[in-house]
């Protein structure tokens, strides 16, 4: 499972794509990501509104 660290997220950048899926939720796209774990990259990710909460519902290299 991809976490996001605090250094990562302030070196990278999220660009809402504008695009809703009824399964994903809000699609987003990365850049300059890399994962510290396992040294991959994410370069789309969605977000889903869970009761209260927002998720992240599905993480990838995008299309």
């Amino acid at each position: 499972m991809t976490s996001f660290h605090l250094g990562s997220v302030f070196t990278s950048k999220i660009t809402d794509k504008h695009t809703y899926d009824h399964q994903y939720g809000h699609l987003y796209d990365v850049t300059n990501f890399t994962d510290r774990v396992t040294g991959g990259g994410l370069s789309v990710f969605y977000l889903k509104k869970f009761g209260p909460f927002w998720i992240v519902s599905s993480v990838g290299t995008g299309p």
